[in-house]
């Protein structure tokens, strides 16, 4: 990944730290996911089984967020994708944090599934509760045209310190049915 100088502390938060990363070329291959279904553990007592989850990205979903709703190509959802990856950021939900902005990884995937955990370490007990009541201001998006939107610091709120230490304007594209983010 490229990364221009922001700073120490937010040098290891994969998204909020990739302003320098460059866009992917159209028709350049999609990210893959890993095959590997997470697990969690039951509570300690508790007679439920442990339980498997599919990856977030395969291909039946990528055309949907998390939620279970079609994406539409318009700026407002944009804005609903933005939501969904502050809210699995908030969640530490890898599989869809990097299902949305993998892309914006000059590693795609893989560098995403390797760097996020580290941004997840780097979220405190408030930031969490913020990130989880994300919204984005739709009237504040810029569109550049049917297929790009960005979405400007002052459009997210509440926003957590790393984000008001290092306002980042964020380049969503409209890929494989879906919004993601590219830088």
């Amino acid at each position: 990944m490229t990364i221009r100088p922001l700073g120490a502390a937010c040098a290891a938060a994969a998204l909020f730290l990739i302003a320098g990363c460059e866009e992917q070329t159209p028709g350049a291959a999609s990210p893959q996911t890993s095959a590997v279904p997470s697990t969690s553990e039951a509570p300690a007592g508790s007679s439920a089984p442990p339980s498997t989850s599919q990856p977030s990205a395969v291909a039946s979903d990528v055309t949907k967020p998390a939620t279970g709703g079609a994406v539409a190509q318009t700026p407002d959802g944009a804005a609903s994708v933005m939501e969904e990856y502050h809210h699995a950021l908030g969640e530490k939900d890898l599989d869809t944090v990097c299902r949305i902005t993998a892309p914006a990884f000059d590693g795609g995937m893989k560098e995403c599934r390797s760097l996020t955990p580290v941004q997840f370490g780097m979220l405190s007990a408030d930031d969490v509760k913020k990130l989880k009541s994300t919204r984005v201001d739709r009237s504040k998006l810029q569109s550049k045209g049917p297929d790009k939107v960005l979405v400007p610091p002052g459009a997210i709120s509440p926003q957590i310190a790393m984000m008001a230490a290092q306002p980042k304007t964020f380049t969503m594209a409209w890929r494989g049915g879906t919004w993601v983010v590219i830088d």
